[in-house]
Formats: structure tokens, sequence, C-alpha cells
């Protein structure tokens, strides 16, 4: 792959995509979850943050289902870690756009196989991660096209 060194609007645009990023690991405290009974009463709710949580201090031993559940919450949180540590630090490949991509695909799907596995309703933490991760595809197309353009500060190569 070329190297091109990020500047002007390609540098803005990781800039952003770092922020969305950080952003995400915040939205990861807010309820994904709600658990309802057969009467449709919310019973609970669960953030991935609480979940990971009960994973690791749980010295007692967890159902299958659940542990399975932490560990996808688990991935909500490496998700926007590892696109967040690819955008901050890869200044010059497209690597950065192709990660970013992969990631925010996989979070959306592990959203959803989460509560579609905790037999649960979308809450609005999950609603928001959603939402900024759309932001963030958005971005990360924008930078694709944001490649092959033209340097306007220093002129085609």
């Amino acid at each position: 792959m070329l190297k091109r060194p990020d500047i002007g609007t390609r540098k803005k645009l990781r800039i952003a995509m770092c922020v969305f990023y950080v952003l995400q690991l915040f939205v990861c405290t807010l309820p994904f979850l709600q658990f309802v009974n057969e009467k449709n009463v919310i019973e609970g709710t669960a953030s991935p943050y609480y979940l990971v949580l009960t994973l690791f201090r749980s010295s007692v031993q967890l159902p299958e289902e659940v542990v399975r559940l932490c560990v996808v919450s688990l991935f909500l949180f490496i998700i926007p870690l590892f696109g967040f540590l690819f955008c901050a630090f890869d200044k010059e490949r497209n690597l950065k756009n192709i990660v970013s991509a992969i990631c925010c695909l996989a979070a959306v799907y592990l959203i959803l196989v989460m509560t579609s596995a905790a037999e649960s309703v979308l809450s609005i933490g999950a609603i928001v991660a959603m939402l900024l991760y759309i932001v963030i595809m958005l971005l990360t197309s924008m930078a694709f096209v944001m490649r092959f353009s033209k340097d306007p500060e220093k002129g085609s190569k």
C-alpha cells in the first residue's frame, strides 16, 4: 500500500474517528439490554460494563449463557479500543480505514447477537452505540474516498 501522510481533511477525519471510538468506550457504560417478563414489564437492565465486571469478579459458577453474554460484552470493549489504536497510530497507510470498517461491522453484529442471545430488548445504550458506529462507518467511507483524492496542499502526485 502506498504511504501518504495524513494532512488536511484526512487528518481531521482520522482524529474524528479516534474521538468517536473513545466515545464508544463511554457508551458501553449505558444499559444495552432490557429484560422483560411475560407481562412486558421491564425487570432490569444490563450494560456491557456491568457484564464484564460480573465475569471477572464472580466467585460462583455462572450459567453458560451468562458467560457467553459476558464474553460478548468483553468484545464490545475490545473492538472500539482496537479501532482507536489503529486510527491513532496509523497515520500514513489505508489500513486504518479497512480495520475501522471491519470493527464497525463486527460491533454492530455483536450488539445484535447479544440482544438475541439474552432474549432481551435493545436499550438506549445499544441504540446509541449502533448510531455512533454508523457515523464512524460514514467517516471511514469518507476517508477511503479522500485517500485517493489529490492533496490541495501539496499538489497532485
